[in-house]
């Protein structure tokens, strides 16, 4: 599924822990494809881009302990090449 980033204004401090580990951010007005979607316990959804494949991170959680992922981007970052906000229907096809 092809997007479009619109929002790529990342909190300072989120920044800076990204850059201590060599991840990219998308850039808006930017077109990607989602490579796959998840679903976070706070029940956010992320995805991972095709053309942004980041390193590993840890991330501290509260069951776990330290776990290391890559970094997902809130879907709310992204509108389908329409313009339109992303439907939860057309993500659930990008990992089926």
């Amino acid at each position: 599924m092809e997007v479009i980033c619109i929002n790529d204004n990342f909190p300072a401090p989120v920044l800076a822990f990204y850059a201590e580990f060599g991840v990219q951010t998308p850039k808006k007005d930017q077109l990607y494809t989602v490579r796959q979607v998840k679903r976070h316990t706070n029940g956010e959804t992320g995805v991972l881009l095709n053309e942004i494949q980041n390193p590993e991170v840890p991330v501290r959680h509260p069951v776990l302990g330290e776990v290391w992922f890559e970094p997902t981007f809130n879907i709310n970052r992204f509108a389908t090449l329409l313009g339109e906000p992303v439907r939860q229907e057309e993500l659930e096809e990008v990992n089926s």
